[in-house]
């Protein structure tokens, strides 16, 4: 039996308060114990960012100068800024709505991304260890100020996506842009990771499409980036990569409509057109993505495929940035030499992690809603991108409080599944009561219909 984390800590209960009218006693011996880390990092000291937000004193978000840098920090899509307010829906859920102890994992992952992107420009030596605690302090400062402006207007009204928008922010403001750029975050270590994604690419090309599609899931949690070593794998690390990306071999997806998702490119043969729009995750899992689209392209001449991809790079995500080294590759040659054809792409200019349905400009609607299916990787996605009209299947891993809460299922549980237009993959209830969950709309085990598939090199094998 797996213990909880209030079995194995001293209890510390403390009265916070968020904002008024948003209170509650709180463990803070069970929220350090459960902190989330952030990419697989984490602080020594994961309720920094509360303490700091908890004992801010100074009206310094009240003068004229705090709102320059306010307004500087919003996010903005193609010239214009995200509307962020009491009636802007935020899905999963804006904070407004949030438990208590939800708000305060809030600020953990606040720390340790903060935290993280500190240790990352320490280890590129363009911070100095000695400043790692002192900067700390100011983006939690300079956070935790945004947060009480306005009326505490922004910590009330925006969601996760819209939280990690602002992690990144606060670091170029506190470091400075030509130390960090929050529109090219970690561009050379993603390069990298992309690079070393390729070679292994190249040992995957002959593996079956629905392996391939596995071994997309399981690279989502390699944490690739972080393995990293002057920008290449050792050879132990690359082991381990290996090991994370072939997780589901042997073992079955909690939600597997792998076939289901085959079947209806298959079946579309009969009026010659498909359209299939996708939006892509983390850049490295995105290799192999790309790897398995590659073969479907091969395999049916009438299935075109429109990429949407960022013109930011925002966290370790895919990007137009980094679309020259898919050009040069060789074991990509399939799938550019069908760009224009049946490969298309359209850049947007989104500041989040992950495209927002709500927030998405109407050229990149119009994309999704000329689409026959869309598919759309990553867990974040998934909670931020729902899309009621229009036949959808996510892709992704479970991992985190959030993401169990939403898809009903356990940590590392593999998902590929298909929401029908009309539905959407979970529904936030109010008031407390638990969501309606993945697990809870898609019926399991219903697409087992063998289908042909295909082997990887233009042929089809039937499957198992």
């Amino acid at each position: 039996m797996n213990e909880e984390p209030s079995d194995r800590v001293a209890r510390n209960l403390q009265q916070i308060e968020f904002w008024p009218g948003k209170a509650a006693e709180i463990d803070t011996a069970v929220l350090a114990a459960s902190a989330v880390r952030v990419k697989d990092v984490s602080s020594p000291f994961p309720l920094r960012c509360l303490d700091v937000y908890l004992n801010i004193e100074r009206d310094d978000f009240e003068d004229e100068a705090f709102a320059v840098i306010k307004n500087s920090l919003l996010p903005t899509s193609h010239g214009e800024v995200l509307q962020i307010g009491d009636h802007v829906a935020q899905p999963p859920f804006a904070w407004r709505d949030a438990d208590p102890f939800d708000l305060g994992l809030s600020f953990t992952y606040n720390t340790n991304g903060l935290f993280r992107i500190l240790k990352n420009l320490r280890q590129a030596s363009l911070i100095e260890e000695r400043d790692v605690p002192r900067l700390l302090d100011d983006a939690c400062l300079l956070l935790g100020l945004l947060y009480r402006a306005d009326g505490h207007s922004l910590i009330r009204n925006i969601n996760n996506n819209l939280n990690m928008y602002l992690i990144p922010k606060v670091i170029e403001h506190v470091v400075g842009k030509a130390r960090f750029d929050a529109e090219l975050q970690e561009l050379a270590t993603t390069r990298s990771a992309v690079d070393e994604a390729i070679v292994l690419a190249h040992r995957r090309r002959g593996l079956p499409t629905l392996t391939k599609m596995k071994v997309s899931l399981g690279m989502g949690i390699s944490f690739m980036e972080g393995r990293l070593r002057g920008g290449k794998l050792t050879r132990d690390s690359c082991d381990q990569v290996e090991t994370c990306s072939h997780r589901f071999d042997e073992s079955k997806l909690a939600i597997d409509h792998r076939q289901k998702f085959l079947e209806m490119i298959s079946n579309a043969g009969r009026r010659h057109h498909f359209s299939l729009a996708v939006i892509l995750d983390d850049a490295a899992e995105s290799i192999d993505d790309l790897l398995w689209l590659q073969d479907l392209v091969q395999a049916y001449p009438f299935l075109r495929v429109h990429l949407l991809i960022n013109s930011r790079q925002v966290s370790i995500n895919f990007s137009v940035h980094l679309m020259h080294q898919i050009w040069r590759a060789p074991v990509f040659h399939e799938l550019t030499s069908r760009i224009g054809s049946q490969v298309l792409m359209t850049v947007v200019d989104f500041p989040l992690v992950s495209f927002q349905s709500n927030y998405l400009p109407r050229f990149a609607s119009q994309v999704i809603g000329e689409a026959d299916v869309i598919f759309i990787k990553g867990a974040n996605f998934f909670e931020t991108c729902q899309l009621r009209e229009k036949e959808t299947f996510y892709a992704f891993v479970v991992y985190g409080a959030i993401s169990r809460r939403y898809s009903g299922l356990s940590d590392f549980d593999g998902v590929f599944a298909y929401v029908p237009t009309g539905r959407v993959g979970y529904i936030h209830n109010a008031a407390g009561r638990p969501p309606t969950t993945l697990r809870d709309i898609v019926a399991f085990d219903r697409c087992t219909t063998p289908v042909a598939q295909i082997d990887g090199r233009g042929g089809d094998r039937h499957a198992n």
